[in-house]
């Protein structure tokens, strides 16, 4: 059925019916953005995508080198260690020389960002070669930390004995801290730091020597049994509080002990296990 004309002209133009559809479009871009617009947008959210992970790798980096610091992991370790009546030297991996005394045992880690050296038994002297890694060395609940020196460190029953050489270090223990300059000798003892004699005794050793001044034999002995394998036991408690002086070979401790009853009135006893027995002549 075809249209008549009056029909045809009530039907609206194509321009009226987009004038008509404009209000509605415009309505439209404000709700939804242009091809120009979503391609802006897709550019800036790249951008910021590239610097969210750039700071995320430098956080990560920050992170991981702050852990680091915390953990210092170690990357290198060694044992050193020395027979009853032996001595011996080692140059470590950063240059520095410890010279290890009778029966001890020396754990040395090389760790990321310090040197870390544990003394678990006998005497060592440390001559440090200074770097950017802090050196410390640890001993029965005492903690030494070279500030640059050569140092002398016993590990002893009670705690330990340190003695400076030359330079300074600065000793820890749980209850006190001191700094230590040259020919200073302190004792740590149930957390304490005393002050000690510092004598040439300290570090006789390094020159084949034990040197005694007025010693009580009680430590005397205590002394030699460092550097003898069989037992040294003084049976009477008068000996004990006889008194030795003088400068005696490290390396014949068997002479110094049968020399005692010749200086002391004392007689000294051998038995079949190498017990050496000290009683009052």
């Amino acid at each position: 059925m075809k249209a008549t004309a009056n029909e045809l002209a009530a039907l609206p133009t194509a321009s009226a019916a987009n004038d008509a559809l404009n209000p509605y479009k415009e309505a439209l871009r404000e709700h939804f953005p242009t091809r120009e617009a979503l391609l802006q947008e897709a550019k800036q959210q790249t951008k910021r995508q590239r610097l969210l992970k750039k700071v995320g790798a430098g956080m990560a980096l920050s992170l991981t080198l702050a852990m680091s610091w915390v953990i210092d992991p170690v990357w290198h370790s060694e044992d050193m260690r020395t027979l009853v009546g032996q001595q011996a030297s080692y140059t470590l991996k950063d240059g520095s020389h410890v010279a290890l005394n009778t029966n001890s045992v020396l754990v040395v880690e090389q760790h990321l960002y310090s040197r870390r050296l544990h003394l678990k038994q006998g005497e060592a002297l440390f001559t440090v070669d200074h770097g950017w890694r802090p050196l410390t060395v640890y001993a029965n609940q005492t903690q030494i930390r070279d500030i640059g020196t050569i140092f002398n460190v016993r590990n002893t029953a009670q705690g330990a004995v340190v003695t400076v050489v030359e330079g300074s270090v600065e000793v820890r223990t749980t209850h006190a801290q001191r700094i230590l300059t040259r020919d200073i000798s302190v004792t740590t003892q149930a957390g304490m730091i005393s002050e000690s004699r510092c004598t040439s005794a300290n570090i006789a050793w390094q020159q084949g020597r034990l040197v005694f001044d007025g010693t009580p034999l009680a430590d005397v002995v205590l002394e030699l049994q460092r550097y003898h394998r069989g037992k040294i036991k003084i049976a009477d408690a008068r000996v004990a509080q006889y008194r030795l002086s003088g400068e005696y070979d490290i390396n014949a401790i068997d002479a110094l002990i049968d020399t005692l009853p010749e200086i002391m009135p004392l007689r000294v006893a051998r038995q079949s296990d190498d017990t050496i027995v000290i009683r009052h002549h």
